[in-house]
């Protein structure tokens, strides 16, 4: 479904990527918009960085200032490009950046502040390292999910942090004066798994630990000596994918993520394997796998939307091999069982306990 906005006495047309059927789920929020009413002045003058413009607002609004985009999600970036295109707005591939990406002058940045605190302080120390005495970051969120400890963060790395009034439950941060000294820590977590060390970067899913849905997988796992291709869908950290090696250790590992920092993780803890930074699977063989694997996600920011892993599920059909299997844990209350069902000719519970199931699926209809 296409959004009208107007701003500056121009109508676009914007689109969420991936598309969904609840009509209640607009591509921008009354925060972007609060963002936009606050530099509305500045963008003729202004080299901009934007970060978490998740469906491209910002990239087509302020088309007519130099704009660097910060991207964190696969999808972010296709989002991002089709609005672009479905406006007849330019674009050119080295405009992207990644949050891991070193930044050479940061004049104006805009932040539409992600759910993640952390990812929130990865931000702001991209900004930082490039950033001189002008440098401003205008920060906009509803209001609803204000954090006291984001005041602390931004307190970390500007001498002026305010607050802007509400408009339409949403509201402002605006940072200035940027600290000149600073520690130079990096912005990565480490977690222990049976006496093995994990690296994963600020804002990656379940920041500083591995999460409980992932342990019940991880507890209740066999991998058959024949599966010999594994695909770890949603890999986050890589942990599925290091202990699918484990314990088959001639298996051929291949590990995919929406998140370009959950691929740059994944990557320090899983040796010999193929990385892959997309939201679909079509780039995979075709009926190459023996295995999948996957603790798919459902929370995307603040909202909770289970179509992104049911259309994942259904492309898993192209790269499993028809005696292959397909195995996820998820949160009971989902009831992915029924989903699958119209999937697949069985689908087994394989554990579960209060909260989590595992299941298995093979045979596809």
């Amino acid at each position: 479904m296409d959004y009208p906005l107007t701003f500056n006495g121009k109508e676009f047309l914007l689109r969420r990527y991936p598309e969904t059927s609840q009509s209640s789920l607009r591509p921008f929020s009354n925060a972007e918009l609060l963002v936009l009413r606050e530099v509305k002045e500045k963008i003729s003058t202004e080299d901009i960085h934007l970060f978490n413009d998740r469906f491209g607002i910002w990239n087509c609004a302020l088309h007519q200032a130099n704009l660097t985009t910060i991207w964190n999600y696969a999808s972010q970036k296709k989002a991002v490009m089709q609005n672009l295109e479905r406006n007849r707005l330019p674009y050119t591939p080295n405009t992207f950046k990644t949050p891991l990406d070193r930044l050479k002058s940061v004049g104006l940045a805009l932040i539409k502040v992600p759910k993640s605190t952390a990812l929130f302080e990865l931000f702001l120390r991209q900004i930082h390292l490039a950033s001189d005495q002008h440098t401003e970051v205008v920060c906009g969120l509803m209001t609803k999910y204000f954090n006291p400890s984001l005041l602390i963060i931004a307190s970390m790395y500007f001498e002026e942090v305010s607050q802007s009034l509400a408009w339409k439950k949403a509201r402002l941060l605006i940072l200035k004066n940027p600290k000149k000294k600073m520690l130079r820590n990096e912005l990565i977590n480490t977690i222990s798994w049976k006496n093995h060390i994990f690296k994963q970067y600020f804002g990656v899913f379940s920041s500083g630990k591995i999460d409980l849905g992932t342990q019940f997988l991880l507890k209740n796992l066999n991998i058959k000596a024949d599966e010999a291709q594994i695909l770890d869908l949603g890999s986050g950290n890589g942990i599925i994918a290091w202990e699918s090696s484990r314990l088959n250790p001639k298996a051929q590992l291949t590990l995919i993520d929406d998140s370009i920092l959950a691929i740059a993780s994944s990557t320090q803890n899983v040796k010999n394997a193929h990385f892959l930074c997309d939201d679909i699977l079509t780039q995979l063989p075709h009926r190459h796998f023996d295995l999948v694997l996957s603790n798919p996600p459902f929370h995307f920011e603040h909202e909770h939307n289970i179509e992104v892993s049911l259309n994942l599920f259904k492309q898993v059909r192209s790269c499993l091999k028809p005696n292959g299997r397909f195995i996820l844990v998820a949160n009971k209350h989902l009831n992915y069982t029924t989903h699958l069902q119209r999937m697949f000719t069985k689908v087994s519970q394989l554990k579960c306990n209060r909260r989590f199931e595992v299941l298995e699926c093979t045979d596809y209809l």
